[in-house]
C-alpha cells in the first residue's frame, strides 16, 4: 500500500483522537440569572434545582440575584432582560434536535426540566443534537458559528471527507499515469 495513502489515514485517525480529547470538557458553567426569590419564579427555581442537582460535581451552578445590585449589573453587562434566565457555558439559547429552546422566563414556556436536562446530558457528553445558539443580542455573530462548526460529529465527517477525495485523486493520477507508461499495441497482431 502505498506510504502517502497510510500517512494521510495515521494523520486522520490522530486528528479525530484529539479532537474527542480536546472536547471532553469535563464541567459545564451553569448561571441562572434573575429574581430567584420571587415567589411566582419558585417552581421554575424548584425543577432547576432538580435537574442540576443529578449532574454533582460535574457543573458548576451559581445563583445570580437580579433584586441586588451585583445581579442587576451582572444581567446588565450580559443584556439579560427577562426575570430569570438560564446560562449554560454563556449561552440561553440551544438548538435542541433540531427545535429553539431558549432558557428564560419561567418553566413550561420557553424550556421545560425535559430539555434543560438534555441540554445538559447533551453539553457534557458532547452529542451532536446540541448546538449552542447566539444569545439574542447576537455578540457572537461568525465567531459562535464557527464554533459550532467545529464540534466532533463535523470534524470527524470533514477528516473522512478529506481522506475519501484524496484517495480518489491519488487513483485517477495513478490511473492517468499508467495510460501514458502502457506501450502503443495499436497496428500489431
Amino acid at each position: 500500500m502505498n506510504k502517502t495513502v497510510l500517512i494521510i489515514f495515521a494523520v486522520c485517525m490522530l486528528s479525530l483522537t484529539n479532537v474527542s480529547f480536546a472536547y471532553s470538557t469535563g464541567k459545564v458553567d451553569v448561571v441562572v440569572a434573575g429574581y430567584i426569590n420571587h415567589g411566582l419564579l419558585q417552581a421554575s427555581v424548584r425543577a432547576i434545582k432538580e435537574v442540576t442537582s443529578k449532574y454533582g460535581d460535574q457543573i458548576n451552578v451559581a445563583w445570580v440575584d437580579l433584586a441586588t445590585n451585583e445581579g442587576a449589573k451582572y444581567c446588565q453587562e450580559h443584556g439579560l432582560s427577562a426575570h430569570l434566565n438560564i446560562l449554560i457555558n454563556g449561552k440561553y439559547q440551544y438548538l435542541l434536535d433540531g427545535r429553539k429552546v431558549t432558557f428564560q422566563w419561567f418553566e413550561g414556556t420557553q424550556w421545560s426540566k425535559n430539555d434543560l436536562d438534555a441540554v445538559l446530558s447533551g453539553v457534557l457528553n458532547n452529542r451532536g443534537n446540541v448546538t449552542p445558539l447566539a444569545n439574542a443580542q447576537g455578540e457572537d455573530g461568525v465567531f459562535g458559528l464557527v464554533i459550532a462548526l467545529l464540534r466532533p460529529p463535523v470534524i470527524l465527517a470533514a477528516a473522512i471527507i478529506l481522506c475519501v477525495l484524496y484517495l480518489v485523486r491519488r487513483s485517477r493520477k495513478r490511473k492517468a499515469m499508467e495510460k501514458r507508461t502502457k506501450p502503443n499495441r495499436i497496428g500489431k497482431r
